[in-house]
């Protein structure tokens, strides 16, 4: 059995409205604009992409349905727009004036941002972790005395617990080299590039190095696999 969702229904107040705040400002394709009889068209809109569920903009025919529009969810979330890239879209709602509601945060499962459509519909925009490729950063560093590796090694143990419970950190390993136990590679992993420069700039790293215990030899950075 294969099934999907085609469309799903959005009253608004007038079409042409609606069409051009979704056209205009989100920047949606228009699928179809049909009249259908003196007060009521077909109009779809969607956005662009690989296709997936259109957008019916469904003209409010009746005081109960007007009492409805922008509230068809009480006041909840009512849709999900994913894209492929969080800070090119949400500039965009800045660029266009569409009010935000909840500002932009870093979640387990992506970067998110609330904001209201024209009749006060709460969307998220979402740039979902799947679609990011993770970056990588390898450094090698050098204990800068050599009678103090123990507390050194504390303190990185320390610096690791605090860096795996920021929300864009993957991993953090650390590994001491066996010929010199001076020589230390940390391997860590973020979901993205943006993350990893908050965590270089985080109280917990700039209080480890204002400790000078390490020297930095070289560093490496990637994205993604290959």
């Amino acid at each position: 059995m294969q099934q999907h969702i085609a469309h799903i229904a959005i009253l608004v107040r007038d079409y042409d409205e609606a069409i051009a705040f979704y056209t205009e400002k989100l920047h949606f394709k228009l699928l179809e604009d049909t009249v259908l009889s003196s007060t009521k068209r077909w109009v779809l809109v969607q956005p662009v992409g690989k296709g997936g569920t259109a957008i019916l903009l469904a003209k409010a025919a009746s005081p109960e349905q007007e009492a409805c529009i922008g509230r068809q969810t009480g006041g909840r979330v009512f849709l999900f727009l994913y894209t492929d890239n969080f800070k090119r879209d949400y500039q965009n709602l800045l660029d266009q004036n569409i009010r935000i509601v909840r500002p932009p945060s870093s979640e387990v499962y992506g970067t998110v941002v609330v904001f209201e459509d024209l009749y006060g519909n709460l969307w998220d925009l979402i740039e979902p972790i799947e679609t990011r490729a993770p970056f990588y950063s390898t450094g090698i560093l050098e204990i800068s005395n050599g009678q103090e590796i123990d507390r050194v090694l504390l303190a990185l143990q320390q610096l690791k617990a605090e860096t795996l419970r920021e929300p864009g950190c993957i991993s953090f390993d650390i590994q001491q080299s066996l010929e010199d136990p001076t020589k230390i590679v940390l391997w860590e992993c973020f979901q993205e590039e943006a993350a990893f420069n908050t965590h270089l700039h985080s109280k917990h790293v700039q209080d480890f190095l204002r400790q000078g215990l390490v020297r930095f030899e070289k560093g490496y950075t990637s994205m993604g696999t290959l």
